[in-house]
C-alpha cells in the first residue's frame, strides 16, 4: 500500500533530505516487529467520546510528548467532526500516532499514513511538535481528510495533486490559515516560480509535486475568495479528477483555466503565499 506523505516546502528544494525522510518511512514499515501495532512504540492517551479517534503517542518523547498528545487529544473530536462537515459523510475511527518521525520534535517531519481510504488508511501518524499540539492537530487533519477523501468518492485523489491541494488547504484552515503554524507547508510560491504551469485542467499523479500542489491551493483559495465555503468545494468533488470538473460543478463554467490566470494575473503583488487573494476566507 503506498504510503501518503505530508512534508513542508523546504523538502522539495532538498530532495536528499526528502528522500531520507521517505527512506526512514518505509524502513519502519518493513521493519515493524511483528507483535507491534504500530511503526513506533505507543502510549494510549485516549478515545474520543464518538469512538472516532484514539490517540497514542511514542513514550520516548518523554514528558513533553505526553502534554503534546493530551492536547491533540482534546482537539481531536473537533477536528473529526469538522472534517465530517467539510465532506458531508461520516467517518470511520482512526488511530493517531504522534511520534518524532525524523528523530527531531518540531513538527519539520510532516506525516504520513498508507492509502487514501479509512481502511487500511486509518493509522496517522504525525510528527511531534514540542509546544506546538496546532501544528501537530494541523499535520492530523492532512492525513485525516485524505481518509475521507477514499470514502466520499467524488474525484479527490490523496495521491495526486488535486487531492493534496485540498489536504493541505483543509488542514491549513483549522490550524491558523495560510499564515498560521502550517505556513512552512505553503506551496502556492512554488507554482509561480515554476512558471504557473496549467493544473487545473490536468491531475498529476504524484502528491510530492509542491508545484502542482500549489497550484491546486491557489486554486482552492481562489475559490472561497470568491464566496464559495471549503464544504462546498470539497463536496462538489472532481467529477472527471481534474480542478477543472470541480470549478465547473460549483460554476457552470467550462473557463476553469482561463479564469484562474486571468485572476492570477491580475494580483497586485503576486504569488506570495498559499492564499494571496486578500479577502478572509469562509469555512463552513
Amino acid at each position: 500500500m503506498p504510503i501518503r506523505m505530508t512534508l513542508p516546502t523546504h523538502f522539495s528544494h532538498e530532495p536528499h533530505a526528502q528522500a531520507r525522510v521517505f527512506g526512514h518511512v518505509q524502513s519502519l514499515h518493513r521493519h515493524k516487529p511483528p507483535h507491534h501495532k504500530f511503526d513506533f512504540p505507543t502510549e494510549l492517551v485516549g478515545t474520543t467520546a464518538d469512538n472516532k479517534a484514539t490517540v497514542y503517542y511514542d513514550p520516548h518523547l518523554g514528558a513533553p510528548g505526553k502534554d503534546l498528545a493530551e492536547k491533540v487529544f482534546a482537539m481531536a473530536e473537533k477536528s473529526f467532526a469538522d472534517c465530517q462537515n467539510y465532506f458531508g459523510i461520516a467517518g470511520q475511527p482512526v488511530n493517531v500516532i504522534i511520534a518524532a518521525l525524523d528523530h527531531a520534535t518540531d513538527g519539520s517531519a510532516g506525516a504520513y499514513h498508507a492509502g487514501c481510504t479509512f481502511n487500511p488508511g486509518g493509522d496517522l501518524y504525525c510528527d511531534a511538535a514540542f509546544g506546538n499540539p496546532v501544528m501537530t492537530n494541523g499535520l492530523m487533519i492532512a492525513e485525516l481528510t485524505e481518509c475521507f477523501m477514499g470514502a466520499q468518492n467524488k474525484g479527490w485523489d490523496c495521491g495526486g495533486s488535486n487531492g493534496e491541494a485540498l489536504s493541505r488547504l483543509l488542514a491549513e484552515l483549522e490550524s491558523g490559515g495560510p499564515g498560521g503554524v502550517l505556513a512552512g507547508y505553503a506551496t502556492g510560491p512554488d507554482w509561480d516560480r515554476a512558471g504557473r504551469p496549467n493544473w487545473i485542467d490536468a491531475n498529476e499523479s504524484t502528491d510530492l509535486n509542491p508545484v502542482s500542489t500549489g497550484c491546486g491551493v491557489l486554486y482552492l483559495y481562489w475559490m472561497m475568495s470568491k464566496g464559495y465555503t471549503a464544504a462546498k468545494i470539497t463536496q462538489a468533488g472532481c467529477p472527471d479528477g481534474s480542478l477543472a470538473s470541480n470549478y465547473h460543478a460549483l460554476t457552470g463554467r467550462t473557463t476553469a483555466w482561463h479564469d484562474f490566470i486571468a485572476a492570477v494575473r491580475a494580483l497586485p503583488h503576486g504569488v506570495g503565499s498559499d492564499n494571496p487573494w486578500g479577502a478572509a476566507v469562509p469555512v463552513a
